[in-house]
């Protein structure tokens, strides 16, 4: 073993020792406190044209989730219902940026980005709608609250119905910020949950049925 892959080792157990607990989840390590990653470094990213980059491929009755020809689609079938998909890694803080379009659908439906998703039922979720509303959302044993806020914002730049969006969340420690567009939208403080995965989310609600596509998705380290 080389000096080089030694000290490596190093500092990996050194990494792990001083995150304790919050460096795992489901036995897989959190990639942005790898001691190589440096800050600013990208993590993961995906233009979704190579389709066995390992995103998750779904057609039921449902959901509808799998790769097109603009990126990575996201249908729900049904009202009142959300459908998720991530990247099968874990972290614990990161930046997180893609493009999101609406291409059919309710305007109310959300969709953007969640982060330290450790199931169905406990994540954080960073959204957008259709008819120009935003809001950071935390769900804990299946409860959803708005962070930051009491109620959704009113975002002007937000492109509304088919337009095309770049959003960009922030998930580092305690701390949490939305933005769209280059704007940011709201901040909020939450100490729940400590890491899990990355990916994208949409949700309906009353009105069933939406499809959006995404594109450009971006991770790094901040």
């Amino acid at each position: 073993m080389t000096n080089q892959k030694k000290l490596l080792i190093l500092l990996l157990l050194l990494t792990l020792t001083a995150s304790g607990c919050s460096a795992f989840h489901d036995g897989k390590i959190s990639q942005d406190l790898l001691p190589w990653k440096e800050s600013g470094q990208i993590l993961f990213e995906d233009d979704f044209s190579d389709h066995s980059s390992g995103w998750e491929v779904v057609n039921n009755a449902y959901e509808l989730k799998g790769y097109s020809s603009d990126g990575y689609m996201i249908s729900v079938n049904q009202g009142n219902s959300r459908a998720i998909s991530t990247t099968n890694l874990i972290y614990s803080n990161t930046v997180i940026s893609v493009e999101t379009q609406k291409i059919t659908g309710a305007r109310d439906s959300q969709f953007g980005i969640v982060c330290r998703f450790q199931d169905k039922f406990n994540f954080y979720a960073f959204v957008i709608s259709a008819d120009g509303y935003a809001g950071i959302v935390r769900v804990v044993d299946g409860v959803k609250e708005l962070l930051g806020s009491n109620q959704f914002f009113r975002v002007e730049g937000i492109q509304m119905d088919d337009g095309v969006n770049q959003m960009t969340a922030t998930c580092e420690e305690d701390s949490f910020k939305l933005e769209v567009n280059g704007e940011t939208i709201v901040t909020a403080k939450d100490g729940t949950l400590d890491n899990g995965d990355v990916g994208l989310f949409v949700e309906t609600f009353e009105t069933a049925e939406a499809a959006l596509v995404f594109n450009k998705f971006l991770i790094k380290k901040p």
